[in-house]
């Protein structure tokens, strides 16, 4: 179960936790000791937010009803997610120069204000609502929604995850909005593309690849023997690795439902598969 903005009731609580105490610095250190990241570091910092931002009022919501109905294959998830990450990524970057917030270094956040963080909420709602849009699956958010009831619902949803995210501002800081969302990031979303660990996530999917006997297959590589052939754009490893870490949504269909299948999302430092549901396919 999630709540409006996303997130699961222990993210929540952590959250919520942190939040209580209303400063900058325990957000950081939730970010440092809950997810090893560096909140001076702007662009990791915008990079989250991006993801918690994606997570909460685009993929939480009736969007994740409408894979489960088959509307939206996992690949597809893989694919549209990380598109929509990217997308929104690209307008925090341009609000960022909006505000002339140019250091690499996220104290520069202070100055901003939370009249800018408002307009920066209206383009977000105007471009993840607009029923026109097309997906990386080729068709529009209005043909995915398939109904004006269904689009208003999830545009209800964008709405509120969206004030969500500029209401924490109007008592707090920018800045602690900020970190807040991108701690949101982090911790719900660790196995999303543009998280800091996904570089390193993506490494080591391309060495299991090669190696049959790698416990991430299970113990007699049973997982790997049922995948199948891989797709042609899956056997040109480099080709697979520069798609993975620049844009995933780039991915031909085929290619992203076996890269899903092969278990990228669980994938983990100990080569040990976590019995919880994949991420990429479930709600957090």
């Amino acid at each position: 179960m999630t709540t409006d903005d996303g997130m699961s009731p222990e993210v929540q609580r952590m959250l919520q936790e942190a939040q209580a105490m209303m400063t900058d610095e325990v957000m950081e250190e939730t970010l440092r000791s809950k997810a090893g990241v560096d909140p001076s570091d702007l662009a990791t910092l915008l990079d989250l937010v991006s993801i918690g931002i994606a997570n909460g009022a685009w993929r939480n919501s009736c969007v994740e009803d409408w894979h489960a109905e088959g509307r939206l294959s996992d690949g597809d998830m893989m694919r549209v997610n990380s598109y929509t990450t990217d997308a929104i990524r690209r307008r925090l970057m341009g609000w960022c120069i909006e505000c002339g917030i140019t250091s690499a270094d996220s104290g520069s956040l202070v100055g901003a204000h939370a009249e800018s963080v408002d307009v920066l909420a209206g383009r977000l709602f105007r471009w993840l609502t607009n029923a026109e849009r097309k997906l990386p699956t080729g068709m529009s958010l209005g043909e995915l929604a398939r109904s004006k009831e269904a689009f208003e619902e999830y545009e209800d949803h964008a709405g509120r995850a969206l004030s969500g995210f500029t209401g924490q501002m109007d008592t707090t800081s920018v800045r602690f909005g900020l970190l807040r969302t991108a701690c949101h990031g982090a911790l719900a979303c660790s196995q999303w593309w543009a998280h800091p660990t996904w570089p390193d996530r993506v490494e080591r999917f391309i060495r299991v690849l090669d190696d049959a006997t790698d416990p991430h297959w299970g113990p007699n590589g049973e997982r790997r023997e049922k995948l199948g052939a891989e797709p042609p754009s899956v056997q040109d490893r480099d080709m697979l690795h520069t798609t993975l870490l620049e844009g995933p949504w780039k991915l031909d269909p085929t290619a992203a439902e076996w890269i899903v299948d092969a278990g990228i999302g669980y994938l983990t430092p100990e080569t040990e598969l976590p019995t919880r549901p994949d991420p990429i396919k479930g709600r957090q």
